[in-house]
């Protein structure tokens, strides 16, 4: 009962979410293309949206952006990262923003793991075509999407940990990471956290290989991580979280920026990346990572 309840209410924040994206601050220069399939099965599920600056005869390539979106793992969908994904490509990214499947009642966690290693390698694949560098690659996961982000890179860091989530070996990897108003420590005891995890993971999910690999501090390779941006603010719920990661890093000797001001709330970066303070974040963290 409880976690229908939390479902239908993801679903009734993201409607209020879409709400607060201003569509007039959309720089036309930007060329889209949207609702691409990066699967075999054609499900809105698995669709991407490319933003990206044309070329013109330029044959330099751009550094590419993965972006992927909140919503507690049970809600939301790639169009609330719209407008962030629109400014990112202005900073001269060629962002690709995901959708995949969400959790419960259907899905797990690991399988929007499965999606976004498939949306990669399609991206991979592709990103020629758009201008996108793929020795250049940079990631974003906003609130419970920077667990999905910190895992997709872990993932090129580890053959174990490739064979017990059984993907293919990879050719990449990632320059950089963006966590806005992340969700790490989502596995931290308490009745609130442990019931989110009873509803995101298959029964008896600590038992399952895969699990391991998301306690965080428990993995030695958080110390091969890239240069990371960690983004909160003083109204963002979540906040304590960035800086339980930011210790974790500093012990880990990694690299990282952190942004802790302004008052936007929970993600409010992608809802106004055109203010003028996240302008000049947006600004810092393009010359933190490149």
């Amino acid at each position: 009962m409880i976690n229908r309840i939390m479902k239908k209410s993801g679903e009734k924040s993201f409607r209020k979410d879409l709400k607060k994206i201003d569509s007039t601050k959309f720089d036309k220069t930007i060329f889209e293309e949207l609702n691409i399939s990066y699967a075999d099965d054609n499900l809105a599920e698995h669709k991407l949206d490319i933003y990206f600056i044309k070329n013109y005869g330029n044959t330099q390539r751009k550094p590419i952006l993965i972006d992927i979106h909140g919503g507690g793992f049970i809600s939301h969908d790639k169009e609330i990262n719209h407008l962030f994904g629109n400014y990112m490509a202005q900073k001269g990214f060629v962002v690709f923003n995901l959708n995949y499947r969400l959790a419960y009642p259907e899905y797990s966690v690991f399988d929007q793991i499965e999606d976004i290693d498939t949306a990669v390698r399609w991206i991979v694949d592709n990103a020629e075509k758009y201008g996108g560098d793929t020795d250049s690659m940079f990631i974003s996961g906003h609130s419970a999407a920077s667990v999905l982000a910190i895992t997709e890179v872990l993932l090129c860091n580890s053959a174990k940990m490739l064979d017990d989530y059984n993907l293919k070996k990879r050719n990449y990897n990632y320059k950089g990471i963006i966590l806005d108003c992340g969700l790490m420590h989502f596995y931290k005891k308490s009745i609130a956290y442990n019931g989110m995890r009873n509803m995101i993971f298959p029964k008896n999910y600590s038992k399952i290989p895969k699990y391991k690999y998301l306690i965080f501090e428990a993995r030695e390779e958080i110390k091969n991580l890239p240069k990371i941006v960690l983004i909160t603010n003083k109204k963002d719920e979540l906040k304590a979280m960035t800086y339980w990661f930011k210790k974790l890093l500093d012990r880990r000797c990694v690299s990282n920026l952190l942004i802790d001001d302004g008052d936007d709330g929970h993600m409010g970066i992608i809802f106004k990346p055109y203010s003028e303070n996240n302008l000049k974040r947006l600004e810092e963290i393009r010359r933190f990572l490149i």
